[in-house]
């Protein structure tokens, strides 16, 4: 979701598996002047998640943050598809029978899919919510709109996204990082055919936010 800071006219709005975890952990201790020690999975009740819930298309009147800095970062659409993967359903084991079976039976959908499986099929296997949630497309987070934040930075410029959080907020914060847990998967993983299938789904994100990646 997005984070205001009020006091620090900063509005950041986050994507799923683009550093969401470690960066609300950020705002968080700069918010409360103390550290996080809850608990980093949305089920939970301490979760950060529970405190920044994430939600789709945000909206905010603008006369609530006109003179706010407003912040995102983002990351090419497979390799977050892929870390969706690797930590959502290798590493959480997030699509188990009983999430399969909860989808829906028609969906005939396998549990703990391989990547070729998960990559051939992933729109269905959106209907699990945690999958859905985590393999959205940016666009459905940030809006379309890239001009309407005051900067953008891809995932591989967190250090300069921190130092504009410095600059606003008057002291040195960084990022620890989280949700990490899986095995690492590269764009090669995938054939070809999967490749284009997922270029076509998060063809609004190329579109809107590519010239970032």
């Amino acid at each position: 979701m997005t984070v205001i800071l009020k006091q620090h006219r900063l509005f950041y709005a986050s994507v799923p598996k683009v550093a969401c975890s470690s960066l609300k952990r950020v705002f968080y201790e700069i918010e409360y002047n103390s550290p996080f020690e809850g608990a980093f999975n949305s089920s939970d009740k301490r979760s950060i998640h529970r405190i920044y819930p994430g939600i789709l298309r945000f909206k905010y009147p603008e006369s609530e943050i006109a003179d706010f800095r407003r912040l995102a970062l983002v990351r090419d659409p497979i390799a977050r598809f892929l870390s969706a993967y690797s930590n959502r359903v290798v590493h959480h084991q997030k699509i188990s029978q009983e999430a399969v079976k909860k989808a829906g039976r028609l969906k005939r959908l396998k549990p703990h899919p391989d990547l070729h499986e998960f990559a051939d099929r992933f729109e269905k296997y959106m209907a699990i919510p945690s999958i859905g949630h985590h393999c959205s497309p940016i666009v459905d987070w940030l809006g379309t709109d890239p001009a309407y934040f005051h900067a953008l930075y891809d995932i591989g410029q967190i250090d300069a996204f921190l130092d504009d959080v410095s600059n606003l907020v008057g002291r040195t914060v960084e990022a620890g990082k989280f949700q990490t847990g899986g095995p690492k998967f590269k764009r090669h993983d995938l054939t070809a055919k999967q490749i284009a299938k997922l270029e076509r789904f998060y063809k609004e994100d190329y579109a809107a936010f590519g010239s970032y990646f």
